[in-house]
């Protein structure tokens, strides 16, 4: 049957294409910022069940709000996990036992060299780049407990954006960036030992039903591309389409109690600064499946 993601089959591609686009013509940049309110608990009514599940189907994420932000983020993540879908967590170095990491500037220790717990800018990405093809990250809840002083705000950019511009452009990009080797991740080492080894992987990735999945990174260090002109080229086109302004990069800076859902779009951070009185505190829960709300 042809699919939209089959590189021979322009015409369910730009089937699909159009439909996607006209997602976001019937939704302006601005009206994402009415996010779906939800309960102290993170439970979802009827309503809210059916927002999040055509926000997801569209753009494949969902803002949300909490009417108390002083629950417990903990109980909150894994009741929104269930309600979704979502199964499996992903153990990252900086999680703790239950595998949900809190996302704050530390000052000692591992997380300290890492720079989601720095309050530097964070380039374009997806989460967990860097993990093994059979723990891949495909989706995950990033909620704010408490938002910096200044500073601190997300874009998020849908992958499916992100194909159809380059397989527009030239198909050949999406050829040359869906090989498997095409992005490397150098082995982690600290100590002399190796925490994790070299990963390789495609940028788009094929997921079940057709779905599509991206990983990717914008950091100029520590990451190894394929050499290749096509590639090169390919890569320039996508970070070229990154850097730009369109109605499909939404920003927004989440406040307490608030946070995105979504099946592992593209995001970034900008910088911040903390204060006394507001340290920024996130909580971030990864996931290896995809959002699935019946």
């Amino acid at each position: 049957m042809p699919y939209h993601l089959d590189l021979e089959q322009s015409q369910s591609f730009k089937q699909w294409a159009d439909l996607k686009r006209s997602f976001y013509e019937q939704r302006g940049r601005a009206d994402f910022i009415n996010v779906v309110e939800l309960d102290a608990h993170g439970n979802f009514s009827s309503s809210a069940h059916a927002e999040i599940k055509t926000q997801v189907e569209c753009f494949n994420f969902a803002l949300y709000r909490l009417d108390d932000p002083e629950a417990d983020t903990l109980t909150i993540l894994k009741n929104m996990g269930a309600q979704l879908g979502l199964k499996e967590l992903d153990k990252n170095l900086c999680a703790s036992e239950d595998r949900v990491t809190q996302l704050t500037v530390k000052d000692h220790g591992r997380a300290n060299t890492y720079i989601p717990y720095t309050n530097k800018p964070i380039g374009w990405h997806t989460d967990g780049y860097y993990n093994p093809m059979h723990q891949r990250v495909l989706a995950f809840i990033l909620h704010c407990e408490q938002p910096a002083a200044q500073g601190g705000v997300n874009q998020l950019l849908d992958p499916d954006m992100v194909y159809i511009h380059l397989r527009e452009q030239n198909p050949e990009f999406i050829r040359a960036l869906s090989r498997p080797e095409v992005m490397c991740i150098p082995e982690n080492i600290e100590d002399g030992i190796e925490i994790r080894p070299q990963t390789c992987s495609a940028v788009f990735i094929e997921e079940q039903d057709h779905a599509l999945a991206m990983r990717f990174s914008k950091r100029k260090h520590n990451i190894i591309w394929s050499n290749d002109t096509l590639t090169q080229e390919a890569l320039s086109c996508l970070l070229e389409f990154l850097d730009s302004d369109t109605p499909y990069h939404i920003e927004y800076r989440l406040q307490a109690g608030e946070g995105v859902i979504n099946n592992n779009v593209l995001h970034t951070r900008s910088a911040f600064t903390d204060s006394a009185e507001s340290k920024r505190i996130f909580y971030r829960a990864r996931y290896y499946n995809r959002i699935n709300m019946q």
